[in-house]
């Protein structure tokens, strides 16, 4: 299980060069909680020759040199698949750990970089993401409630690989939908298509934004609206008609007959509506969509996020490829994809149910899995997101989760800080989550049911988690559906002093490679980076960028765009003559190498010099073999600083100094000192 071509490679060096101890698979990543742990487990065991080509006999023997690592053409093209795919599992272990944003950047760079949705890799992807986090942390403080989705979207992607791994009912549905058995095959399809989901499912949160920023204006000023903003003034969205138009036709047109004919297959089938019919209220009610206020529904329901999320989805898809020739050739995974992202929010809830005359839940026997999962994990992901709104920052939420499985369903369990006890148990979102009664609108009491479970319950069915072909598996009772604690907050934060809207750790990476490969011009940066780096490498360099911020307050540094008065740091050559900071770049340089080594050993490097001087040169020189290195996967620098050579310890800090120039090059940062 887990690792076929590492193992495969193992055999192979010890044929090839005598090796008896050579590529280490590590152990998996520790994640305090059990969804972590199922959803690393899902990658591991489950998604097995991922990417893999099988159909090549060099490369399912490993004696191709198809892939890269350091340079072009070192290692086998299915052991870098593998080592991408242990990548992706490191990355997901460091997010599990410190919940940082920049951390779930590296999620997003790997599920791009491995499944290339828009026929590159990231860097034709992340001006969508980078956007999204930008306007969230920037523009959102202007509102009165709004918390962050650029980590949630990576807690929503990581419950539903546990949920899939874990429940047989949701695994039985999704795999039966599209043709699978199980197996690594159905898991491999799944990770990249509910990847595509739940990644992507709130990249159009910008244009809601702009939406209800003056909405918010209002509600300040006017003292008769409400939280809901009433009726007040409203901005919308011209242009729309070609805003909506693709290479193919309007998109609107497609997806009102992709959704229609979906939810045909069972949903529709318990309401009196013709298909015909309901897809001609979908498609008017989409061209109207960013247009015009419903009162019935209020403007909030209405200018909705997942219908620009699910627009600037497919225009992006169509636009990178140009072999498609018309909707009809989409694949239907992908196109389930992007319709699960446009029913999300408020579309399936308010709208189609609205026209459907119908209260009827989306049920997971209605055929509709990546739709059912992204609107289950989207609302259980409450827990550990950043406030920016103004009213969401004096709130208390869950500031952790986990999820239990059994043979009976599913147990969500929500953790509440006890350094705020007393502020906890009066809160809102708390009193939703317990079982003591609440009065619904109807003024009926329900005793049965938390309010947070009886909202989700009106959307999926979570009553029916098991499907109704599993009838020897019993359903959940729902009220053990939630248990809710309060316990001592021990997450930390990773924040340091260093402030500033860098979201581009991928140009910046760019800059630190390039450095290192010895190229200036953006062109060849690039170039350097995407022909001669594979996926380990280039998060290694990310890394490093994002391994600043620590060091800097290591030696009472931290950088920042905004004016500070504060002395700044041109120099650090300079800066440690002065008395007493003689030492700073040695910290600064250990700090780094630290670092790296935690780096390399996640990835299952470890110490060794067999490599070191093993080619001879016509000369009689020794080089080193860093073809043997990067397939032996043993490193003579994996040692303490101390034992490094004089040339390898000054590289750890060389990287600060360059960082002077790259930082205001690429960011319009400045680097000052505290003291």
């Amino acid at each position: 299980m887990g690792y076929n071509a590492l193992l495969k490679m193992k055999e192979l060096n010890r044929s090839q060069y005598g090796m008896q101890d050579s590529v280490r698979i590590p152990d998996l990543p520790k994640s305090k909680r059990q969804y972590g742990k199922e959803a690393l487990s899902f990658l591991r065991d489950c998604c097995e020759d991922l990417k893999f080509d099988v159909t090549n006999p060099d490369r399912k023997a490993l004696v191709d040199t198809g892939g890269k690592s350091a340079g072009k053409n070192q290692i086998p093209f299915n052991m870098e698949r593998d080592l991408d795919r242990l990548s992706f599992e490191t990355a997901v272990g460091r997010f599990l750990a410190s919940g940082a944003k920049e951390d779930a950047f590296d999620i997003y760079y790997c599920y791009c970089e491995i499944f290339k949705p828009f026929g590159a890799g990231y860097d034709s992807t992340g001006l969508l993401l980078e956007l999204l986090s930008e306007h969230e942390s920037n523009a959102s403080s202007l509102l009165m409630k709004h918390r962050d989705h650029y980590s949630h979207s990576v807690y929503v992607f990581l419950i539903g690989l546990a949920i899939y791994k874990n429940h047989t009912g949701f695994r039985t549905t999704y795999n039966t939908k599209f043709g699978f058995t199980e197996g690594k095959e159905a898991a491999c399809h799944f990770l990249e298509f509910w990847g595509l989901a739940s990644l992507f499912h709130d990249i159009g949160y910008p244009f809601e934004i702009a939406h209800q920023q003056m909405k918010a204006y209002v509600c300040k000023l006017d003292k008769s609206c409400n939280d809901d903003y009433g009726f007040a003034p409203y901005v919308s969205y011209g242009n729309m008609d070609e805003f909506s138009i693709s290479r193919l036709g309007d998109l609107n047109d497609m997806y009102a007959r992709a959704i229609i004919e979906r939810l045909s297959e069972s949903y529709l089938s318990r309401t009196e509506i013709e298909p015909y019919y309901a897809e001609h209220c979908l498609r008017k009610t989409l061209k109207d969509r960013a247009i015009h206020e419903n009162p019935d529904e209020k403007d909030y329901l209405y200018m909705d996020h997942a219908y620009f999320s699910g627009l600037m989805m497919a225009k992006t898809f169509l636009a990178r490829h140009k072999e498609i020739d018309s909707f009809g050739k989409l694949p239907v995974p992908l196109l389930d994809a992007f319709c699960a992202i446009i029913l999300h929010n408020t579309l399936f809830k308010f709208t189609i149910r609205s026209f459907l005359h119908t209260r009827e839940p989306l049920r997971l026997s209605d055929g509709q899995p990546l739709s059912y999962l992204l609107m289950l994990c989207d609302e259980l992901q409450c827990w550990d997101r950043a406030s920016y709104g103004q009213n969401s920052r004096s709130g208390i939420y869950a500031f952790d989760f986990d999820m239990q499985f059994s043979d009976d369903g599913m147990r969500w369990t929500y953790f509440y800080d006890k350094t705020y006890e007393s502020k906890v148990l009066a809160a809102k979102s708390y009193k939703d989550m317990l079982y003591k009664g609440y009065t619904k609108k109807s003024g009926a009491i329900r005793n049965d049911r938390s309010k947070f479970v009886d909202d989700i319950d009106e959307i999926i069915c979570v009553k029916n988690v098991v499907p109704a072909f599993e009838p020897d598996v019993k359903a959940p009772d729902p009220s053990n559906l939630i248990e809710v604690h309060i316990e001592g907050k021990q997450k930390k934060t990773g924040l340091y002093l260093s402030d500033s809207n860098y979201i581009n750790l991928y140009a910046f990476a760019l800059a630190l490679n390039g450095r290192y490969a010895g190229v200036k011009s953006a062109d060849e940066m690039k170039k350097a980076f995407e022909e001669n780096l594979s996926l380990e490498y280039k998060l290694s360099n990310i890394a490093q960028a994002k391994g600043f911020a620590a060091q800097l307050e290591s030696i009472g540094c931290f950088y920042t765009d905004r004016p500070v008065d504060y002395i700044p740091v041109t120099d650090f050559k300079a800066l440690i003559r002065e008395p007493g900071h003689e030492n700073d770049l040695t910290k600064i340089a250990i700090a780094e190498h630290e670092r790296w080594c935690v780096e390399k050993r996640a990835m299952g490097w470890d110490y060794g010099t067999v490599h070191v001087g093993a080619i001879t040169l016509d000369d009689g020189k020794k080089k080193n073999d860093n073809i043997m290195r990067e397939r032996i996967r043993l490193h003579h620098d994996l040692n303490e600083y101390s034992n490094l050579e004089a040339e390898e310890q000054i590289k750890d800090s060389d990287s600060m100094e360059q960082m002077l120039v790259l930082i205001r090059e690429y960011d319009g940062l400045t680097i000052y000192r505290m003291r």
